[in-house]
């Protein structure tokens, strides 16, 4: 037991209390708070992974289309390699429909505790602001990217309608304006940059290009190879699949450099259209609340499991390449393309039909 202080020693100790307090600033209350948000932002990081020693149990991840598709693909392969690391159980949800908003809207609405996750195009920040007249989210509030998982590039083909001696941009574009009636091209669906780079391919070379909307590439696809439509817009990886039989002819790729899956093809800007030189990612987001320390908690995971041998080569196979990135370094290119779009669509001059 401790003898109790003297009556002048306990007078003596509140004094020095009283003069510490008179000396703290409001700056250094402040400075105070500032310390204690970042040491609890760090222990909510630290402390949802291993709180009482203990992983979470459960993770969810969104993806915004049906089961078979790249991002349900995506998905999986990530919850199968971040299992054990950034939960016991890693589950995915499929919440298709409304272009991929339905999904969007549910993450929205979840805790921002890291529990909810969804696989989705960073077109969702970059161009879904200037494709849809009622959004429904704030794009850099109510959601926030922690890491891409990969890149991909477009690519531009004609099917067997088109005569065999046009084997590249050029020559279609020779091909076209000697009848603009063979301007139609075939789209994933409207209102993507698959419908808008065509567009801008047709206004520099003022001809009319006539977009064909379908339910997605593998939908458009048949009409191609059969001869209804003669050109299609579309992933790269979707159509080097088709190029074997030779029914399917690409004629360009979207990259700034030849790509690896088409060393063959020339891009747009070395066929003299260097400002449809573009791309798209897919990322991984979080509830646009969740805290920064947690938010790069995920994002180490989710980085993780990208380089697995194992992911790397099933993306491979699906002629997908992975690549991560850190929140900030997402964030700044979805803003840099969010700029580009707002200038590309008022070029189109685009109007959405919802």
């Amino acid at each position: 037991m401790h003898p109790i202080a003297p009556r002048h020693e306990a007078a003596g100790a509140r004094s020095v209390i009283r003069q510490k307090q008179a000396q703290e600033t409001p700056m250094t209350l402040i400075m105070n708070r500032r310390q204690l948000s970042v040491l609890s932002a760090a222990a909510l990081g630290s402390g949802w992974l291993r709180a009482q020693g203990r992983r979470p149990e459960l993770v969810k991840i969104l993806v915004p289309f049906s089961a078979g598709g790249t991002f349900d693909q995506i998905a999986r392969l990530l919850a199968e390699h971040m299992r054990g690391d950034l939960a016991d159980t890693i589950v995915v949800d499929n919440k298709s429909g409304a272009a991929g908003r339905i999904a969007i809207d549910t993450l929205r609405q979840a805790p921002a505790d890291g529990l909810t996750l969804m696989v989705h195009a960073s077109g969702i920040q970059s161009l879904y602001p200037f494709t849809f007249k009622q959004l429904g989210y704030d794009p850099f509030v109510d959601i926030a990217p922690v890491s891409l998982t990969n890149r991909l590039e477009f690519g531009f083909a004609v099917g067997p309608v088109v005569p065999a001696e046009v084997r590249n941009l050029r020559d279609y574009v020779t091909w076209v304006r000697l009848d603009p009636r063979n301007a139609s091209f075939a789209t994933p669906g409207a209102g993507t940059p698959l419908h808008f780079l065509p567009m801008l391919l047709g206004r520099d070379i003022q001809v009319e290009m006539n977009p064909v909307h379908y339910r997605g590439t593998a939908a458009a696809l048949p009409d191609l190879m059969g001869g209804t439509v003669p050109a299609l817009s579309a992933p790269l990886h979707d159509l080097v699949q088709q190029t074997a039989g030779g029914k399917v002819r690409i004629l360009a790729s979207s990259g700034a450099e030849r790509n690896k899956l088409t060393p063959q093809v020339g891009t747009y800007a070395e066929q003299g259209f260097p400002q449809l030189t573009s791309g798209d990612s897919y990322a991984v987001f979080v509830n646009g609340r969740t805290p920064p320390a947690l938010q790069e908690h995920i994002s180490s995971a989710v980085r993780k499991a990208l380089t697995a041998p194992a992911l790397v080569a099933a993306f491979a196979k699906a002629y997908i390449e992975p690549v991560g990135s850190t929140p900030a370094e997402a964030v700044r290119m979805a803003r840099a393309d969010n700029a580009r779009w707002a200038t590309a669509i008022k070029t189109i001059g685009y109007v959405p039909e919802s």
